[in-house]
């Protein structure tokens, strides 16, 4: 399993596919009722994308990216990191209470969190009192536990967890952003590339299996 990220190529064509899949096991009773027993808390992805033109050139050898990118990867062997374009951002908000220091990041999904487990890496200081949004709290206020300017530090894990040093208040707010990724790996073993003009190729149909978990 590696953190290698599948390449941004140019070439990408609009008819990238993602499929949501569960595994449901329906068992159908001779008066026709149903009994249904669900296997996965959270889909898989299968996505398809296509790849109008791979240059190979000096400067410019996208071909030799994604085969190279593949070759690596013993094609379906390893799994990667996958950037879906336009659903790649999270927004969370927490609420201290006074004693978490761990928070598992999530990708907003209508009324649903799911939890996602790749993340960006990301370090920075916090200053929880500065953006507080308890009214009540006194932002100049010397007798704070949390004086306005600290040395606390919060970060975002590779694994999907925002964690701080030192817990959050009761009622305390913070909101983080960052990137998140799907655990791919390709879904065969094999890939095409056609020569549809001197030094340019495109891949018309790249498989991959995806997830927002830890393994895929």
């Amino acid at each position: 399993m590696s953190d290698e990220l599948f390449p941004e190529l140019p070439g990408l064509e609009w008819e990238l596919t993602k499929t949501p899949i569960f595994n449901t096991k329906i068992m159908t009773s001779i008066n026709g009722r149903e009994l249904r027993a669900s296997y996965q808390a959270v889909p898989k992805y299968n996505i398809t994308m296509s790849f109008a033109f791979l240059r190979e050139s000096k400067g410019r050898n996208e071909l030799q990216q994604l085969e190279g990118f593949f070759t690596e990867r013993r094609g379906a062997f390893d799994s990667f990191l996958y950037k879906m374009p336009d659903d790649n951002q999270f927004e969370c908000t927490f609420v201290g209470d006074g004693s978490t220091t761990t928070y598992q990041i999530f990708k907003k999904m209508h009324s649903l969190h799911m939890p996602v487990s790749n993340t960006m890496q990301m370090t920075q200081p916090i200053n929880p009192n500065m953006w507080n949004q308890v009214e009540t709290k006194n932002m100049w206020d010397s007798n704070i536990e949390k004086p306005m300017w600290n040395n606390e530090m919060a970060g975002i894990s590779k694994d999907g967890k925002y964690m701080l040093n030192t817990p959050l208040a009761v009622g305390e707010v913070v909101t983080v952003k960052g990137t998140f990724f799907y655990r791919c790996r390709f879904a065969d073993d094999e890939q095409q590339y056609s020569n549809f003009m001197a030094k340019l190729w495109k891949a018309q149909k790249i498989e991959l299996v995806g997830s927002l978990g830890v393994k895929v």
